[in-house]
């Protein structure tokens, strides 16, 4: 006997059921409440599982598919709950983002239970009218001259053929070859600026409407440029907004509801700073 209480093995045995036992004194069982060992499935459940079934395959389940389904939703459940008696949930940054999320998402409901009404998009578009511009818009020729560094001579150049009344076509017969597109048709100054570089946009927008001006500088070199047109930016008429309009209502009255929830919800909670964060709310 003395010889079998003295093995490794034995001690080890002894030592664990010891250790167990003092756990189980100062923690006490972790056993769930009786109303946890229940898993329970009804219409409720059962309609959701289906729901969501549908939802991926686009069609109803089969009977040995339906069995699957809450086979999965029962062992789901149980490992759940057997994570929470656990208390694997307690500083898990993971479900803790997530929960943080679901309340996210219970707070911003709040604020879309209200449908968004015509006065309420007149009223937004005509407080912030600036907001909804149709961008300016040109259309011209353009004559690229890659060997020519004397912008004096160009500016004359460009008189030359004011007098001349020389057409677009005429005077791009005179460019550099390059892989520049010769005209541009009624873009927007993002487009412009995309294909001759920032700031090449802005300087037309100083140029007289059908005549020859320049020479204006791209990040290519100089040019000539016919403006054919040019449509000043607008205001974009309400009713080429109204959707956008109440996209933008609809997301600034959850954010609000959200923000809302949240300061009633701090109000029943006491923060106390302490330390370093102490110091820096009393600064």
């Amino acid at each position: 006997m003395r010889t079998f209480l003295n093995l490794p093995v034995t001690r080890i045995f002894i030592f664990g059921l010891l250790l167990g036992i003092t756990l189980l004194l100062i923690y006490g069982p972790r056993q769930p409440e009786l109303q946890d060992r229940k898993v329970v499935i009804g219409d409720a459940e059962l309609a959701h599982m289906i729901a969501g079934w549908q939802r991926t395959w686009k069609r109803m389940p089969t009977r040995d598919e339906l069995q699957g389904i809450m086979g999965s939703y029962i062992q789901d459940e149980v490992v759940y709950r057997e994570a929470l008696n656990q208390e694997m949930d307690r500083n898990n940054a993971t479900v803790k983002r997530a929960l943080i999320s679901q309340m996210d998402m219970l707070a911003e409901g709040q604020g879309s239970e209200r449908d968004i009404t015509e006065e309420d998009i007149k009223a937004y578009y005509d407080l912030r009218k600036e907001q909804f511009i149709a961008p300016a818009l040109l259309k011209f020729h353009q004559v690229y001259l890659k060997d020519e560094k004397d912008s004096t001579r160009l500016t004359e150049l460009s008189s030359a053929w004011n007098r001349e009344n020389l057409s677009p076509q005429e005077g791009m017969e005179m460019a550099s070859p390059s892989l520049l597109p010769p005209r541009m048709n009624l873009q927007t100054t993002d487009a412009i600026d995309r294909e001759f570089g920032n700031g090449f946009a802005a300087s037309l927008m100083e140029l007289p409407v059908g005549q020859w001006s320049g020479p204006v500088r791209s990040g290519f070199g100089l040019h000539l440029i016919y403006l054919d047109s040019l449509v000043p930016a607008e205001p974009l008429p309400l009713d080429k907004v109204k959707n956008e309009i109440a996209n933008m209502l609809q997301y600034e009255e959850k954010q609000a509801a959200k923000e809302q929830f949240y300061t009633e919800l701090l109000q029943q909670y006491e923060v106390i700073y302490q330390g370093m964060a102490k110091d820096l709310i009393d600064e």
